[in-house]
């Protein structure tokens, strides 16, 4: 088992305690620490990646 795939199993728990919440795990997809496919498997649900909010005119 590698290390990510153990970070993987203790975050899977950490979310069931309550301890980190998706906005956690969303922000660690972002950074690329953590992979779309495992953030599913931790929080339940596929990762939607935030849209990008235009430009308000000056």
């Amino acid at each position: 088992m590698s290390i990510y795939e153990m970070f993987v199993q203790m975050w899977i728990l950490d979310f069931k305690m309550g301890l980190f919440g998706k906005d956690y795990f969303q922000s660690l997809v972002q950074a690329g620490q953590l992979q779309t496919s495992d953030y599913a498997t931790i929080v339940g649900e596929a990762y939607v990646a935030p849209q990008a909010q235009p430009a308000q005119p000056a």
